[in-house]
């Protein structure tokens, strides 16, 4: 039986010897479900490349990694052991959208309009995930519009009430709730949140939201617990399952991946 295909195309760093956002799910898609992943990204130095190639070897994960130009990023080493994909960047696109699914993970604003949209002209066939949480905070300058391009948004509950509109009318229970309005009328299938101790919420075309309570999860700062929660959800989507099959899997996940970092650090 073939694996789902995934790739994913976005911004990672290494922070305290763990990569974040775009890195932390293609590493929790590899380690935890059988799957062929790709990632596509550019990597800010010569060093960051060897680093980045190494890690995501190790867990099977095919790299599209290439180096930036040092005269396009005068930063260079400061940086860090990054990676980040923007608009201009070199993309074979035939290659990327020959997968399942394509996970959007990247905070450039041009880049994720123009991916949002080659699906409905060229690959009606791939579904798309697009992510809108990352360490250094939400996509503040992307307009509802053109987020809503996506078959699926994923976030963490805060970062939709950040970006939601103000309700019209009755006050909605949850932020995640809030983007139903938006939803009308656009390619839009669902909408799902990440809340305390990685509970499910979600919100599609025709259905109310949907909310699975979490199992209790500890606390951690690594990304790696809402990263195998994307993780869960890209491979409900890649495999057709329905939201409720899915968000129990994400939660279970969050709570198993959670545990385990508090054990080890114990």
């Amino acid at each position: 039986m073939r694996h789902p295909r995934i790739a994913i195309i976005g911004d990672t760093r290494l922070h305290h010897g763990e990569l974040t956002d775009a890195g932390a799910i293609a590493i929790e898609l590899a380690t935890g479900w059988p799957s062929d992943v790709g990632f596509r990204s550019v990597a800010t130095h010569g060093d960051a490349w060897e680093e980045l190639d190494a890690l995501f070897g190790a867990a099977g994960i095919t790299t599209w990694l290439t180096i930036r130009q040092p005269e396009s990023e005068p930063e260079g080493k400061a940086n860090g052991h990054s990676a980040s994909i923007r608009m201009g960047d070199l993309l074979n696109v035939d290659e990327l959208f020959g997968h399942d699914l394509v996970i959007v993970a990247s905070r450039d604003v041009a880049l994720r309009r123009f991916l949002a949209d080659l699906p409905v002209h060229t690959y009606p066939g791939v579904r798309m995930l697009s992510l809108i949480h990352f360490r250094d905070g939400i996509i503040t300058d992307e307009r509802l519009e053109d987020l809503t391009r996506f078959d699926v948004i994923v976030g963490g509950e805060a970062d939709f009430a950040e970006i939601a509109p103000a309700p019209n009318g009755r006050q909605p229970d949850c932020a995640v709730e809030a983007m139903v309005p938006v939803m009308e009328g656009t390619n839009v299938r669902a909408v799902v949140s990440w809340g305390k101790h990685g509970a499910f919420r979600c919100v599609t075309r025709d259905k109310p939201i949907l909310t699975i309570p979490p199992h209790h999860a500890p606390h951690t700062g690594s990304d790696a617990p809402w990263a195998t929660f994307v993780a869960a959800v890209a491979m409900g989507m890649a495999l057709r399952q329905g939201w409720d099959e899915t968000g129990r899997e994400a939660t279970r996940r969050f709570a198993i991946r959670s545990q385990a970092l508090r054990s080890e650090r114990v």
